[in-house]
């Protein structure tokens, strides 16, 4: 199977790498002390590249690119540790939003949205039950909590998932609607993510077509998800690498050492493994499945996850400070090893389709 990108994929590639080449430590920690965490200003650099709608039909402003294509720019901002929340923020708001009049400002970088899908007691369930939506004439009121919002302190629209009584639908709230809560707290990864209570807002309607709408999403989204750990494990692994050949000990690199060539020989492995699944789950010509797209998720989390503690453990105490992007990259891979679902629950959804 050829696993070389075309002139497009290396166009998209070469181009996250040029607006991701400032977010460095120093430039990540920066970031991450603005309000909310969240720099509006890079965020807009982002959406003009055209890589927040990257995933969006042509009609709606957007590239219209395919899942590979979006997975390169996935992976491309992984390895550059890159404090942006593209995946949360711009490719998912924008699949969600797809076809409805809310997507234009998502794609340009003008608001910023939030998909608000966790509930209290419901781990990683997509049938809501925690907030209810009940019909007013053409209209619905919608009450309850939503929590794990990702990016939510910094939201100006939030996609919410609410059970109507017969189906869980998806309604879109702007933040600055009567009876809008948010509550603000931070989260592994450094970004601040909010509680979203909701008091009887009122909305016009749903999204339509919600239940087809939210598999087809999330499935991309799951894909994007491993291909950005798929990232951060070659860059936890790069940086690795170079640390153990320029550390010393007993007047030698410690990458002289037999045992650590074999822990970064079984590294090395594992990044390849992930991305070979990745690109054979991409390249398969075949229609995307959301049990296969769980599959993919649980693999690569294990592998990544396996790869961020070697790294760890291979710098030392220094590899969990602030001053190395070792810890900053593992607690990313945590958050999205656990996004819409872990490892394991992964793992039994594909089993069970299997």
């Amino acid at each position: 199977m050829n696993f070389d990108l075309d002139e497009t994929q290396n166009l998209f590639q070469a181009t996250v790498e040029r607006y991701a080449a400032r977010e460095d430590v120093a430039g990540r920690l920066r970031t991450r002390a603005l309000p909310g965490a969240f720099s509006h200003d890079r965020w807009k650099e982002l959406a003009e590249l055209g890589l927040i709608g990257i995933a969006a039909a042509e009609a709606d402003g957007g590239l219209g690119r395919s899942l590979l294509d979006c997975a390169i720019v996935a992976q491309a901002l992984g390895k550059a540790q890159s404090v942006q929340p593209w995946l949360e923020c711009g490719y998912l708001p924008a699949l969600l939003l797809a076809g409805t009049p809310h997507v234009d400002t998502i794609i340009s970088g003008e608001s910023v949205a939030s998909f608000a899908f966790a509930e209290p007691g419901r781990r990683y369930s997509m049938d809501a039950k925690a907030v209810q939506a009940k019909s007013v004439g053409q209209s619905f009121r919608l009450s309850g909590e939503k929590q794990f919002v990702l990016s939510g302190s910094i939201a100006d629209v939030f996609i919410v998932s609410a059970h109507t009584g017969s189906a869980t639908e998806l309604f879109v709230i702007q933040r600055d609607m009567m009876g809008v809560d948010v509550k603000p707290y931070h989260i592994v990864d450094g970004s601040v993510a909010a509680v979203l209570t909701l008091h009887e807002v009122e909305v016009e309607g749903c999204l339509p077509n919600s239940a087809e709408r939210l598999d087809q999403a999330l499935t991309a989204a799951r894909i994007m998800a491993a291909a950005e750990m798929c990232g951060l494990a070659q860059r936890l692994f790069d940086d690795t690498l170079a640390y153990v050949k320029s550390r010393e000990q007993f007047g030698q690199p410690i990458g002289r050492f037999q045992v650590i060539q074999h822990r970064m020989v079984d590294a090395y492995a594992k990044v390849e493994q992930m991305q070979s699944a990745l690109y054979r789950h991409l390249l398969g010509g075949r229609t995307e499945t959301a049990s296969e797209a769980c599959g993919l998720k649980s693999f690569v989390a294990q592998s990544a996850i396996w790869v961020a503690h070697q790294a760890v453990q291979l710098h030392g105490g220094m590899g969990m400070t602030d001053e190395l992007g070792i810890g900053h990259g593992l607690k990313r891979i945590i958050l999205l090893s656990k996004l819409f679902g872990d490892p394991a629950s992964d793992l039994a959804t594909y089993a069970k389709a299997a």
